[in-house]
């Protein structure tokens, strides 16, 4: 409603000081003519072309009988700032470029009033261009997340984001993310502070701190500023270190005497009474025996300790901890056996006392190779001569129910040389 009152202002205001100029013009008829159907096609199509019926209006005023046109190009201002703040996509340039060559034409035609005339908003859209980009590229910009940044690497975290000006800003803000954000809206308004949602997602453990590019655009879009701006920090727990936790809380669990409850059925004579389970007893009005998972026995573990990338080491040291803690609570010690890229292998032994620390150096020792897949392969073909020589120096290792650990494109090869003597995971 207001716009619409402000646009009915606006082609009152046109047509006024048409009808004005065209009275001064009474002399010139054709001048005259002229002014009569500009203010019959500016009263009917004012709201579908304002810019560019704005930038007419106020070349033909500056015909009009001096002094009298420099005081009507100087509220055609007005007209043309309502037209730009309507809907503008061009620069300052575009509209600077024609009023100054207007201006130079009439310098050197010696028509010194029409000169001045074009002076006028010439300077205008100059002088609000040039304070426009000094605000835009000396104001604060700080962001403000919702809640705390702390996320598993490969979990995803939402939040939204408070983009904040000092001093107060009013303009059309467009915000660019690296891959691992997602934001929405891309665009959007700012009159002071503005909300983004955000999405992220990484899959490498550490303190991130991307950069984000915000595009400053004022009102009447003619002034486009970049700024790139530090995302505050996200701490991104490595996969590995949450594994650790869960086998602490699980180990914990496990000390405390939990149970690992397979099965129930009816209890007969000669079952033990501590292992009846009162709580379902007591919902079923008869006696219900637990049946329990035996610890059951395993080989030892082989970890292949190196993958082609740092998300790949970290994914591999995720289910060592996850596979070592789970059997730790059945079976009192486990062997873990580290083989490195060169075939050579270091002995570990878990046990509830020693686990923690035994399985930070095992972790440690997993290699990053650095190695960029192309094709399916390498460039130095580092990879087939660790695929293809791996199998024939752990040989030796492999018994039956033997756990074989590590990247997918290392643990494929031994799995076919050995297959059903052994177990095999890969990620």
């Amino acid at each position: 409603m207001m716009r619409r009152l402000t646009s009915q202002w606006v082609q009152v205001l046109t047509t006024s000081m048409l009808i004005a100029a065209a009275a001064l013009s009474l002399g010139n008829v054709a001048l005259f003519a002229v002014y009569m159907v500009i203010v019959i096609i500016a009263w009917l199509y004012w709201n579908n072309y304002p810019l560019p019926l704005s930038l007419g209006v106020t070349a033909l005023l500056s015909l009009a009988t001096p002094p009298i046109d420099i005081m009507l190009t100087s509220i055609s201002i007005l007209l043309i700032d309502n037209a730009l703040k309507m809907g503008n996509e061009r620069p300052w340039w575009f509209y600077a470029a024609p009023l100054a060559a207007s201006t130079s034409l009439a310098v050197i035609l010696r028509q010194f009033y029409i000169a001045a005339s074009f002076t006028i908003p010439l300077l205008y859209i100059l002088l609000i261009s040039f304070i426009n980009a000094i605000r835009f590229h000396t104001v604060i910009i700080e962001l403000r997340p919702s809640r705390n940044l702390r996320i598993n690497a490969g979990s995803e975290l939402s939040y939204s984001l408070a983009v904040t000006t000092k001093p107060p800003l009013r303009a059309v803000v467009e915000v660019k993310a690296p891959g691992n954000l997602r934001v929405s809206p891309a665009r959007l308004y700012l009159n002071g502070e503005a909300y983004i949602n955000v999405s992220a997602r990484y899959s490498l453990g550490g303190v991130k701190r991307p950069r984000l590019i915000i595009t400053f655009t004022d009102m009447r879009g003619l002034v486009r500023v970049r700024r790139v701006v530090r995302h505050p920090r996200i701490t991104v727990i490595p996969r590995a270190r949450t594994a650790i936790q869960f086998a602490r809380e699980l180990l914990a669990q496990s000390a405390l005497g939990a149970e690992d409850i397979r099965e129930v059925r009816e209890y007969t004579p000669g079952d033990p009474i501590r292992r009846l389970h009162w709580k379902k007893s007591a919902k079923l009005n008869r006696l219900i025996i637990k049946l329990l998972q035996g610890p059951g026995l395993t080989g030892p573990i082989i970890l292949l300790s190196y993958a082609t990338n740092p998300t790949l080491v970290d994914r591999v040291g995720e289910a060592l901890v996850y596979l070592t803690a789970e059997l730790l609570t059945r079976i009192p010690r486990i062997e873990v056996i580290s083989v490195n890229r060169d075939g050579e292998a270091t002995n570990y032994v878990l046990s509830r006392d020693n686990y923690f620390e035994i399985i930070e150096r095992a972790l440690g020792e997993i290699e990053n190779l650095n190695v960029r897949l192309v094709g399916g392969g390498d460039y130095a073909d580092v990879l087939s001569t660790i695929k293809y020589s791996i199998p024939l120096r752990i040989r030796g290792m492999v018994r039956e129910g033997v756990i074989v650990i590590g990247q997918g494109l290392f643990v494929e090869p031994i799995c076919n040389a050995f297959k059903e003597r052994i177990v095999c995971i890969s990620v």
